[in-house]
């Protein structure tokens, strides 16, 4: 659901995108896009070519009966350029640019927020998508290719453009720029609003978080392959396996939990077809009571772990109390579930060799039932691992935030000296990649949408390109300063290096984490307004 922004006895003009069609002759201006931009984006009208279907036909597309949809799609993904993507969005000259690795890959003019429902100003990441969505607070109006940034109502969508701020917060696009962006860009590509125009440098610094190439998690006899010997002269030697990346890592890991679920699964099937006959009523009673036991200790082992986490996320003196008493509440739960278990194992029933006999049968199911939940557990965290990492430092809150797909990893106090100094923001996006190492490109805001906004207002746009020029001299500077003011933990480095890759990215900040940041669903917003 987007939320542009109320206004009293009016829809909001988000919402009447559904009608631009009607006015698409009097209310479209020229399309100033560059000539490249709009061979990338297509026809540059503010209108779609085929407007959005009825929402009654929505489940037929999802389902992929759309021929013409998924044609689009593949024509776009056989089109996407190479690697990571990011875009920046300048409010000033209402236009948004997406870069990758090699630099400018197209840009867009587009139409933002109007005065009194500005669009904001800072660093945002894509968290949801939907083709065709459709408002349900103004009347069903379409959104086509929306692409969420917050929960709080901003998104980029197909609507109309006339050349100046008109929303009320969205961000909209011309057809074929919406429809093009849509297939290029992905959930948890960044895209940073900046006051006024800004470009991103290609960056490099020792002290940018480096990643950690590990050893396979697969054990030898799981693997596939096997370490390879060869000889050289008369002696036999040994190859070393190939160290992994953070994603090859998080693959393997996903492939051995995997292999462990199909190897538990495989386990309990057979042992459930080799039962004999069921044991006696009495022993029957005492199983059961053991197995109550044994999940609720599984559970209470469940809950301890989910306790555990979010005292490590938690953010300000008030949540860690909390978290802290949670914590201490679920580990009475546990040792209260254990005293059960070990009860129920001492139940006289068990002492006869029919009842050993099935005890030991049970214990085996418990022992994969266990075995079963933490390889589930394993896969889960694996495909977490397969997405971006990112991390704030906030100069504000004097503290390290860590997440990962789209939910919290960790969060720690961090060390920043000069602390009265004013560190600037700046993010750095983990754009390539080349063996063991990443390359970097840093984009830098200005320091405040309010000057920005005044400047533009009393410069003209030579002086305000060539101010530009000067800023985008130093940036790479002033982010290389920001970078070396900086003392994370030990601990807290040792992690982001077994996580970060290709698509992360590293924030600093004066600002506080933005509370567009919810607990789970979003990704470290940094607002700068």
């Amino acid at each position: 659901m987007i939320r542009c922004a109320r206004t009293r006895g009016r829809p909001s003009l988000c919402a009447l995108t559904g009608l631009s069609g009607l006015f698409a002759g009097l209310m479209v201006l020229s399309d100033p896009t560059p000539v490249a931009a709009q061979n990338w984006f297509g026809n540059g009208s503010a209108y779609p070519r085929r407007m959005a279907p009825h929402r009654h036909s929505l489940g037929r597309r999802a389902r992929g009966t759309d021929d013409a949809g998924s044609t689009q799609q593949k024509k776009a993904a056989d089109n996407k350029p190479s690697g990571p993507l990011f875009a920046i969005l300048s409010l000033s000259d209402q236009r948004i640019s997406v870069y990758n690795s090699s630099g400018l890959v197209t840009r867009s003019k587009v139409s933002t927020g109007m005065p009194g429902h500005r669009t904001p100003a800072g660093i945002f990441t894509i968290i949801g998508r939907e083709r065709y969505h459709h408002s349900n607070i103004y009347s069903g109006a379409p959104m086509p290719y929306m692409q969420r940034i917050t929960w709080s109502g901003i998104a980029m969508h197909l609507g109309v453009v006339p050349g100046y701020p008109a929303s009320h917060g969205c961000i909209r696009l011309p057809a074929g720029s919406a429809e093009r962006l849509w297939g290029l860009t992905r959930v948890g590509e960044r895209v940073v609003i900046s006051p006024s125009e800004v470009a991103p440098a290609a960056f490099t610094n020792p002290l940018l978080p480096a990643p950690k190439m590990q050893a396979s998690p697969i054990p030898p006899d799981m693997a596939s392959a096997k370490v390879t010997e060869v000889a050289a002269a008369d002696n036999a030697l040994t190859v070393a396996p190939k160290l992994l990346n953070p994603i090859e890592y998080a693959q393997a890991l996903k492939a051995r939990a995997a292999a462990e679920i199909a190897a538990v699964s495989k386990t309990q099937q057979e042992l459930s077809q080799h039962k004999g006959p069921g044991p006696a009523e009495p022993i029957r009673r005492a199983l059961a009571e053991l197995r109550a036991a044994e999940a609720l200790r599984a559970q209470s082992e469940g809950k301890l772990n989910a306790r555990t986490e979010a005292l490590a996320t938690a953010r300000d003196s008030r949540a860690i109390q909390r978290a802290q008493t949670a914590k201490a509440a679920a580990e009475v739960q546990l040792a209260e579930s254990t005293n059960k278990v070990e009860a129920a194992l001492q139940n006289p029933t068990f002492t006869s060799p029919e009842a050993q006999e099935a005890l030991a049968t049970e214990r085996k199911l418990t022992e994969l039932r266990r075995a079963m939940a933490k390889a589930q557990l394993l896969a889960k965290q694996a495909e977490r691992r397969l997405a971006p990492v990112s991390i704030l430092v906030s100069r504000k809150d004097n503290k390290v935030y860590i997440r990962q797909a789209l939910a919290p990893v960790l969060e720690a106090p961090v060390t920043i000296r000069d602390p009265e100094t004013p560190l600037g923001t700046h993010v750095f996006i983990a754009t390539s990649s080349d063996g063991d190492s990443l390359g970097w490109s840093v984009v830098s805001l200005p320091g405040s949408a309010k000057s920005a906004d005044e400047r533009s207002s009393r410069r003209s746009r030579e002086s305000a390109v060539a101010a530009r020029g000067e800023s985008e001299q130093d940036a790479a500077l002033k982010a290389a300063q920001a970078l070396e003011r900086l003392e994370l933990p030990a601990e807290v480095a040792a992690r982001i290096s077994e996580l970060v890759w290709t698509g992360s990215s590293l924030i600093i900040s004066d600002h506080p984490l933005s509370d567009e940041t919810s607990d789970i669903g979003t990704d470290l917003v940094v607002t700068a307004r």
